[in-house]
């Protein structure tokens, strides 16, 4: 979806409530992203009409948080989130407000925002209100907090870290208030649920400068995160990661008693899984495994990984040549997993009149082996005359042989 359609759909919106005499502007990251000239994905809309008359308003709407402001309105087939001028009460927490009010003057609104590059509101007619000089500090490449950097940092402290990876996606630094209250209040980030902190990290990583962002992390936020409050600051700063799951691949391939933290970070099973097989490939590229079996365990977007990975820092480089060799004959293999066989089990059982066993899955293991590194066609009369020559019945123990 382009930009073009997303503001198109966005001021049909602004259109209906204006045309019940209600306001109506764009706000938030989306006027920021416009105004850089990056993509805008999302995009959302402020108002001084309540939740009640904006679902009155609209024919399709679902509520998502109703009691803090927020209807969810479809628009062309597009959600956008419009939610009531509002205000914030206290944060006991540090994480989320005890109140909200609504209010009727969007400068109010806006000042409960986070970065004053947050704080933009803009017309349908793309004219912006800009009350605490975001665009100044768009063109001074400056994150700056909304007030005091100590209060915003009180009220939500994960603020601290969106500060950090605002710098990294944006290649923009910190104001010297703002990054001296992160490093005042680092130990806030304690109270914050690891879910948001990942989900911002996840962003801080596929940023353009996560160098910068990284020492600001090391000096202050550091051992107050899950997993990396276990890593060193010289492995934390020696370390050129392009994600998240890179970051702890390196980490845990340095100092693996890291394992056992990794699920701190609360990741998903995706990532979880491209951590472990990447630490796998790691391993055998020192064992110096054959290319072609590399090849065949493991998918593209893991070579990829740890071929970043390897030319990113100063471990294991003599190993890129056999990784790159690995990745170029992937496309050759004869098999592409173990259901490609000409075999399986049922197959060989009857070949050898044999019962079931755990030596089932070793033979159907040495033959995958065989059939990759080319050693016998992927056939099942040379499979079967191959796994009747090389698995043998010993009084009840079944020995295979010649398996590597």
């Amino acid at each position: 979806m382009t930009k073009e359609t997303l503001f198109k759909a966005g001021r049909k919106i602004i259109d209906q409530l204006e045309h019940h005499n209600y306001e109506g502007y764009f706000v938030g990251g989306a006027v920021r992203d416009y105004m850089l000239q990056r993509p805008v994905n999302d995009l959302d809309i402020t108002t001084n009409a309540l939740p009640d008359v904006i679902e009155s308003l609209f024919d399709k709407t679902i509520d998502v948080g109703k009691a803090h402001g927020t209807i969810i309105v479809m628009m062309d087939d597009i959600p956008f989130e419009v939610t009531t001028y509002r205000l914030e009460g206290d944060y006991s927490d540090h994480r989320r407000p005890d109140a909200v009010y609504f209010t009727l003057h969007l400068k109010e609104d806006l000042s409960r925002r986070d970065f004053t590059i947050n704080a933009m509101a803009m017309t349908q007619t793309m004219d912006l209100y800009d009350p605490y000089h975001g665009a100044a500090d768009l063109k001074r490449q400056l994150i700056t907090t909304v007030g005091q950097a100590s209060e915003r940092f009180n009220e939500d402290a994960l603020r601290m870290l969106r500060a950090v990876r605002f710098m990294s996606q944006l290649d923009f630094t910190l104001s010297e208030e703002t990054e001296l209250a992160v490093k005042e209040h680092a130990g806030l980030l304690q109270h914050i649920a690891v879910e948001r902190m990942t989900a911002e990290l996840e962003k801080l990583y596929s940023g353009i400068n996560t160098a910068d962002a990284k020492n600001i992390i090391a000096d202050s936020l550091l051992k107050y995160m899950p997993f990396f409050k276990y890593i060193s600051k010289d492995n934390y700063l020696n370390s050129v990661a392009s994600s998240l799951e890179a970051e702890a691949v390196i980490q845990i391939y340095k100092a693996r008693d890291l394992q056992r933290h990794l699920p701190e970070l609360k990741l998903s099973n995706r990532s979880k899984t491209v951590i472990k097989q990447a630490l796998n490939l790691l391993d055998e590229l020192n064992e110096k495994i054959d290319a072609k079996l590399l090849a065949y365990r493991y998918e593209t977007d893991i070579f990829q990984l740890v071929s970043d990975i390897i030319k990113d820092n100063s471990f294991l480089n003599e190993a890129g040549e056999l990784l790159s060799e690995a990745a170029a004959v992937k496309v050759q293999l004869p098999i592409a997993d173990r259901s490609a066989l000409a075999v399986n089990g049922n197959s060989l059982m009857a070949a050898l009149g044999l019962k079931g066993g755990p030596w089932l899955k070793d033979c159907l293991f040495a033959v995958e082996r065989q059939v990759v590194l080319g050693k016998i066609k992927n056939n099942e009369a040379e499979i079967i005359n191959w796994v009747k020559t090389h698995v043998k019945n010993e009084n009840g123990n079944i020995i295979i042989t010649d398996g590597k």
